[in-house]
């Protein structure tokens, strides 16, 4: 067993929160109180979304944001 129950090694949870923290902490604190918890995010996540691989759900959310249908 990994990192939190999961299979995910302590090592790349660390990478992996740091990066998260990294990517709010660019967002100005005005603006900060605009944006959901990461809770909120999740749960806002479709059932749908949740039955493929982070990779393709990437390569859609690339696609959607270069097609300008996310903005």
């Amino acid at each position: 067993m990994g990192f939190a129950g999961t299979d995910i090694s302590p090592q790349d949870a660390e990478v992996i929160l740091t990066s998260l923290v990294k990517a709010y902490a660019v967002v100005p604190s005005a603006i900060r109180g605009y944006i959901p918890g990461l809770d909120r995010i999740l749960e806002s996540i479709p059932d749908e979304a949740r039955k493929y691989k982070l990779g393709d759900l990437i390569k859609l959310l690339e696609w959607a944001d270069q097609n300008q249908i996310v903005i």
